[in-house]
């Protein structure tokens, strides 16, 4: 099973990347708020389907403790997080926020480690350093860090705040993973995440520019195949991951996802090869070979 979970969770990097590429082309037209609500709607029409031809009830009887978990998760990890993680993207700017998204492989492991008794040991912890150290690496070399004063402050708290939400909400259904079917975990998530933005979208003033946002158009063409692949197919493997391998492990996969951006980022959108991110590189492989090696 240890394979299986290895291979979603870079899998769930891989398809995150590509789904950043996408997206940034549609960026200029859609709204943070309306983009996030886009990719959740769009990956929710496609989870209904799934769970049907793969014969998964849709509401199924569990007892109300999971489904209480997996609405928090989603609420959390999907509306609540995301909306305070876009907030920050909006005060800080892109390099800055891929600094501070850098917290999400430490925040992972030392809550795996409180609450799961996770240890990674010393390959697996001299692995996750090199990614982090890579990561850090990476996005440093940006040179879009201009933001000061009280916008960098806050941007900041809400930043962390943001990624201890995302961390918390996957940790916090580890156990229940193990015996629940990732596809209608995934559904439960998205369907609790989707229906609080929604909520907010329309408790808020600027709800009739925000939903007009998600009218068809042309940024459809970039913003569809990003939300197929950044939102459903990366949770769906994210998911995967994290139930088939320990969470630690799976998170320092996931993180290769900034590795596969800067990739993907010089091949497609000509951004230019330079030796922070050629060094990234080398690191972050590096310290995913090691973690896995560390399970062996």
């Amino acid at each position: 099973m240890q394979i299986i979970g290895i291979t979603c969770s870079t899998a769930a990097a891989l398809f995150w990347a590509v789904a950043i590429i996408l997206f940034k082309k549609s960026e200029d037209h859609f709204s943070p708020m309306a983009m996030n609500l886009f990719k959740c709607t769009v990956t929710l029409l496609l989870l209904i389907p799934t769970l049907f031809i793969c014969g998964i009830d849709l509401f199924p009887e569990k007892p109300a403790y999971d489904w209480i978990m997996f609405c928090v998760s989603g609420l959390l990890g999907i509306a609540l997080a995301d909306t305070i993680f876009f907030i920050a993207l909006s005060r800080l700017g892109a390099g800055m926020i891929a600094i501070v998204d850098c917290l999400y492989l430490p925040i992972v492991i030392f809550i795996s480690f409180v609450f799961l008794d996770e240890i990674l040991g010393i390959k697996g912890l001299f692995g996750a350093t090199l990614v982090f150290t890579a990561i850090f690496v990476g996005s440093a070399s940006k040179k879009s860090i201009s933001v000061t004063g009280i916008d960098f402050f806050i941007g900041i708290i809400l930043g962390i705040f943001a990624i201890i939400l995302i961390a918390g909400s996957i940790v916090m259904l580890k156990r229940l993973l193990e015996d629940t079917n990732v596809l209608w975990a995934s559904f439960a998530r998205v369907l609790a995440g989707t229906i609080g933005l929604y909520l907010v979208v329309l408790l808020s003033p600027g709800r009739k520019k925000l939903l007009a946002e998600l009218y068809p158009s042309k940024t459809w063409f970039s913003a569809l195949p990003a939300s197929v692949a950044g939102n459903y197919i990366a949770m769906i493997a994210w998911l995967a991951g994290m139930k088939y391998t320990m969470v630690s492990v799976a998170a320092v996969l996931n993180q290769l996802s900034t590795v596969f951006i800067f990739i993907l980022a010089a091949i497609f959108l000509k951004e230019p090869v330079t030796l922070p991110r050629v060094s990234a590189t080398i690191l972050a492989v590096s310290g995913a070979i090691l973690t896995t090696m560390s399970l062996q």
